[in-house]
């Protein structure tokens, strides 16, 4: 990888602060990703321009040193992934998360994928360093006073924008709600430039990455979201906002003075 070329690798300041590690002792890798693997945790594979698809391990091969994956969902841009020079794969096993990146990505037709009853399959190369992520379990508020809100349009190019409420945040990500009648987008999906507005005074602007929808009683949507960019002064102003609805939270559990 050149120089200018990005890496997937964290800075050192966000690794010291998230607790997270390189791994590079191959049996370790081999143990991540083969809980990986029996969990059949999704596996998030998106490249530099924000294209993302979904999948999961299927075999994790440590005598040829290579990785098979289920083929994505159709109509998934995998043939821009493909091609692409710089490929990253993300997945989560509990709190932890999992991050690599991922070379010589091929799609292994049928005749050459018999052990796995002649279904068309993806093959990467076993990776050699591998990032462990330890999420801290974050206090996860919910917002008061007025009904904040994030607003976004969407990766389809429909033009389609959504403003849907924020049900609870936290410094590493939100819930949304996606009103009932409305399709989510595909787990994985990578929402860019997303403007949340929390109260007058606190407005920031993230990149967020949708992690699951989950079904809700009145047919709405809740959809768990990971921020995925967020620079220095938005993420102090996020966390300053959460301090004082933790205050306010306290003061309205003391009890009244007799």
């Amino acid at each position: 990888m050149s120089p200018s070329t990005p890496s997937t690798a964290p800075d050192p300041a966000s690794a010291a602060d998230s607790g997270d590690f390189r791994i590079q002792a191959p049996g370790e890798i081999l143990t991540l990703l083969r809980s990986l693997q029996s969990e059949r945790g999704h596996l998030i594979l998106s490249n530099a321009a924000g294209l993302s698809v979904q999948s999961s391990l299927c075999n994790v091969d440590a005598a040829s040193s290579r990785l098979l994956l289920d083929l994505p969902a159709a109509g998934s841009p995998l043939p821009a992934l493909l091609g692409a020079e710089e490929l990253t794969a993300v997945a989560y096993l509990d709190q932890i998360r999992l991050q690599f990146e991922v070379e010589g990505l091929l799609l292994v037709q049928p005749d050459a994928a018999a052990e796995f009853s002649g279904q068309a399959v993806l093959q990467a190369s076993l990776p050699l360093v591998l990032y462990r992520f330890q999420r801290r379990q974050a206090f996860r508020v919910r917002p008061n006073g007025r009904t904040p809100q994030a607003r976004f349009s969407l990766p389809t190019g429909s033009g389609e924008f959504l403003s849907l409420r924020v049900l609870d945040l936290s410094l590493g990500g939100l819930a949304l709600q996606l009103p009932a009648g409305q399709d989510a987008p595909e787990a994985g999906t990578l929402l860019t430039g997303v403007l949340v507005e929390l109260d007058r005074h606190t407005r920031l602007t993230a990149d967020l990455r949708l992690q699951h929808a989950r079904p809700q009683d009145d047919g709405s949507q809740q959809l768990g979201l990971l921020f995925e960019k967020l620079d220095p002064m938005a993420a102090r102003d996020l966390q300053y906002y959460i301090e004082q609805v933790q205050k306010t939270a306290r003061l309205l559990r003391k009890p009244a003075a007799a």
